[in-house]
């Protein structure tokens, strides 16, 4: 990829802008997941305050259980995915600084490609 120097750097504050979008995505996802978990707490605690009822309630509501359940396994495998690609990104920023101030040492751009 051969691009002028402002074409450059253009291209690293968009990436740098693309990290910082997806570090905040990372903070929802924590925090969707940490109210999911006193949630549940709250419902374990209700079940044990009242079985019988928490029984009928269950069967009642199953369906919508099981779509809970996926939309958690959802969400932590956005906040995996989230994860992996900020890593790639920040590999794609060190790349691109090498090009932009001209770093010649060739072993360090052939990690990074």
């Amino acid at each position: 990829m051969k691009l002028l120097k402002y074409e450059l750097n253009r291209y690293h504050r968009s990436v740098q802008e693309c990290i910082r979008q997806r570090k905040e995505w990372i903070t929802y996802y924590s925090i969707r997941l940490r109210w999911k978990k006193m949630k549940k707490e709250v419902d374990t605690f209700m079940i044990w305050n009242n079985p019988i009822m928490s029984f009928f309630l269950n069967i009642i509501y199953l369906p919508i259980k099981l779509l809970k359940i996926y939309e958690n396994i959802k969400i932590k495998h956005d906040l995996k995915e989230t994860e992996k690609e900020i890593e790639v990104l920040e590999k794609e920023l060190v790349y691109i600084d090498n090009l932009r101030w001209g770093s010649k040492n060739e072993n360090n751009l052939r990690l990074l490609k």
